[in-house]
């Protein structure tokens, strides 16, 4: 299965549909939970930058910015 909703592919894998590669914070709960366990342990994807992109500071809407600030959060400085 081909998707890019991290979610249905989270969802996909507790399903028993298969075996899903998919980012720590996009899978934390179901492990937690006991919905999905690691597979592979040591396989890990390469460190990465994260780029955020809008037109402007001005007239920033109050919910673009708040998923900036969580992005920033979530998402360790490198």
């Amino acid at each position: 299965m081909t998707c890019a909703d991290y979610a249905a592919l989270c969802d996909a894998a507790a399903d028993s549909l298969g075996v899903a590669f998919l980012p720590d914070h996009a899978c934390t709960g179901s492990i937690a939970s006991g919905k999905l366990v690691r597979v592979f342990d040591g396989w890990r994807s390469r460190d990465g930058i994260v780029h955020i992109v809008f037109t402007t500071r001005r007239g920033l809407p109050p919910a673009v910015r708040a998923l900036i600030d969580q992005l920033a959060r979530e998402f360790p400085a490198l």
